[in-house]
């Protein structure tokens, strides 16, 4: 099999797959420093953030991505990531036929995570073992399917933690299982990737093509929350990050999670933290300014 391999760095800009005759063969990427990639043919992928942070858009939706995080993505997702300006991203597209190489039990499900310990220097060393990479280029070389085993295997152990949920789906065989949660996860990866608005059920339900009876039934079974209240614990999460890390108003805060208005999002933030918005905008300032203050004591102590 033949192995692409795109190393996009400085702000350049590169696209995974194409029309030739090897868009079925797998691509190892590596995006730093503001670079992007974007994966223009059907195929899985999954990325990993070794440093500083990263964006992605995709058809389940916008992620940002802190290092240590992990995401993995169905084959018709068709990612554009961007690193930071400080970021190192690794990644890899699969065609179908290799995706079960990925684990022991048939490969790897939709979804997002934190890397294990330690996890974010074998990810490193496994894409550097699998091929060289030419800066701002692309090449292709033969490789052996043995030479991305480590890897695939690397990327099954950040999803060790799915086995259990797969366990509590309904279904006779391992096989029903796996499609029961590929389609909860398809819905949860639908929550997780768009916290501008609150996601209707009869939507979620449809993105798995099952009834929304079944849809809520098997939701709550499996996460131990409603499908409604997953997208309500999410927006209010992302919400706290942005007033943790930005300068907007509280109600514009509110306004980019989806809440009407600041009366709803001021209820169902203190339900969710205990404080209102803005009591924990005050209570979490000084804890920000002090971690920017010693960034800033650091950088300077290293400057020349």
């Amino acid at each position: 099999m033949q192995l692409h391999t795109i190393w996009s760095d400085r702000g350049g800009m590169h696209a995974a797959g194409g029309t030739g005759p090897g868009d079925d063969d797998a691509t190892l990427v590596v995006a730093s420093r503001g670079a992007s990639v974007a994966v223009v043919h059907a195929a899985a992928s999954a990325w990993l953030v070794l440093r500083g942070s990263a964006a992605l858009a995709c058809r389940e939706g916008r992620f940002n991505l802190a290092r240590g995080q992990w995401i993995v993505l169905e084959r018709d997702a068709r990612p554009l990531l961007q690193a930071g300006t400080d970021g190192l991203v690794v990644g890899i597209a699969l065609p179908a036929r290799l995706q079960s190489l990925a684990a022991a039990d048939g490969g790897l499900f939709t979804g997002l995570g934190q890397m294990a310990p330690g996890a974010r220097g074998d990810a490193l060393r496994a894409w550097r073992r699998c091929a060289p990479f030419a800066r701002n280029a692309g090449r292709r070389q033969e490789v052996a399917r043995l030479q991305l085993e480590p890897l695939l295997r690397l990327l099954a152990v950040q999803q060790a933690g799915f086995r259990e949920l797969v366990e509590r789906c309904p279904g006779r065989s391992l096989r029903r299982r796996r499609q029961v949660f590929a389609r909860m996860q398809r819905a949860w990866m639908h929550m997780a990737g768009n916290l501008d608005r609150p996601m209707r059920i009869p939507e979620l339900a449809g993105l798995g093509s099952v009834s929304v009876w079944y849809f809520t039934k098997t939701f709550q079974a499996l996460y131990g929350e409603g499908p409604q209240a997953a997208s309500s614990r999410l927006r209010l999460a992302h919400a706290a990050r942005l007033l943790r890390g930005t300068r907007l108003s509280v109600s514009e805060a509110g306004a980019a999670c989806g809440f009407e208005n600041n009366c709803s999002f001021s209820r169902a933030f203190r339900a969710r933290f205990g404080v209102p918005p803005s009591r924990y905008r005050v209570a979490v300032a000084p804890h920000a300014a002090n971690r920017t203050g010693t960034r800033r004591q650091a950088a300077s102590a290293s400057a020349p």
